[in-house]
């Protein structure tokens, strides 16, 4: 086989091994991250009237939180080319960034609100929301008559002065925004991009956590004021993609590492099918920058604490003899591990394709010259 068909080969496995991943995954919440995208490619077909139902009008139809109504109508903008004057009329998130902070200003007076700089700068952070602020503080200053649009640019001008005035702490909605990016790398498949955005997500979340918030659920109702699911999602898709990203950045693979120790440490009582294989993503970001020793170490104990659950077993077996590997003591560890676990028996083995994978491991072993019926302690 060719250098280039072997690259190809090599890639096709990659892709097979990371959709497998993603199935071996707890269900992702109704309505969390994973479920935008089918939500942002039907928008087109909700029936969706810009001119009259503005952002406002979006967010109800396709059912999701204001501030992602406002970033799912540029998408949708940008997507119809010609046609994209009848959205004209909408204020989306990127016409309402565009504006001059002195524009921002005098549209919301020419809308009769007086904009207190040092009011909005002290009374926003008990709020949490730039929308709840402006719907609560601004609105009721309009007049009677101010349409959807005026409604809208109302609550949008609100997000975008909190991150110009006052970006730390960030409102929920600038929360939101860095999640949405994240996302859309995600689903690019681009994971280098999607675990930096990730990092900047949690930094940017870390600071407002407590101890007391020890759950996915709980932090994400009350930092974030979305679905409780959200961050269940997110932290799962974020270290699925990072386990990818470390292979081809080593230093941000060292960061990505402390950043999940830190998303297990805070979230505590969250499930043990979200935790474990975000442990188990851990140790493959640990091994594959270097630190063998630790990320066998966390493997070996997840083995211990969940002895009828295959995931370790395989992370661990697939370290040690990756695709195409022709290390013989290597494969034969691995054989004797999944061995292990098939005898135990594990309770998801064929969740785990536990058998196809030991088949093909003798297979591999017999292909560079080893005996596929010796073992070795794992």
């Amino acid at each position: 086989m060719g250098k280039s068909h072997a690259a190809a080969a090599r890639r096709a496995k990659r892709k097979h091994e990371k959709e497998q991943k993603r199935k071996k995954r707890p269900p992702h919440k109704p309505l969390g991250a994973s479920a935008r995208p089918a939500v942002a490619a039907s928008a087109p077909e909700i029936l969706w009237r810009p001119q009259i139902q503005g952002i406002e009008g979006l967010a109800a139809l396709a059912q999701v939180p204001f501030y992602e109504a406002a970033h799912l109508a540029d998408r949708v903008a940008c997507a119809h080319g010609e046609s994209r004057r009848r959205y004209e009329p909408a204020w989306t998130r990127e016409r309402v960034c565009a504006l001059e902070t002195t524009a921002l200003v005098a549209r919301l007076e020419q809308l009769g609100i007086r904009v207190d700089r040092d009011r909005f700068i002290e009374e926003t952070p008990r709020f949490g929301s730039a929308v709840r602020w402006a719907r609560e503080t601004w609105l009721p200053l309009a007049p009677a008559q101010a349409d959807v649009h005026a409604r809208d640019f109302i609550a949008l001008a609100a997000c975008e002065l909190w991150k110009r005035w006052r970006p730390e702490p960030p409102s929920q909605e600038s929360l939101h925004e860095l999640l949405l990016l994240g996302e859309d790398h995600v689903n690019r498949h681009d994971d280098i991009a999607a675990a930096v955005q990730g990092i900047r997500f949690w930094e940017s979340l870390r600071p407002l956590l407590t101890p007391e918030l020890r759950t996915t659920s709980a932090a994400g109702e009350l930092l974030l004021g979305v679905d409780a699911s959200v961050l269940f999602n997110w932290a799962s898709d974020f270290s699925m993609a990072a386990t990818y990203a470390a292979g081809q950045d080593a230093a941000l693979g060292r960061r990505v590492a402390e950043v999940q120790g830190e998303i297990l440490t805070q979230f505590s009582a969250e499930e043990e099918s979200w935790r474990l294989p975000l442990v188990c993503d851990r140790a493959e970001v640990l091994y594959v920058t270097g630190e063998r020793a630790e990320a066998e170490r966390l493997l070996r104990e997840q083995i211990e604490a969940h002895p009828t659950s295959a995931g370790a077993y395989v992370r661990l077996a697939e370290l040690w003899a990756p695709y195409e590997s022709k290390d013989r003591e290597a494969i034969i560890r691995s054989l004797a591990l999944l061995d292990q676990a098939a005898a135990r028996p594990v309770k998801d083995a064929a969740n785990w394709d536990l058998a196809l994978r030991i088949k093909e491991l003798r297979a591999q072993l017999r292909a560079c010259g080893g005996d596929a019926r010796k073992a070795v302690t794992a």
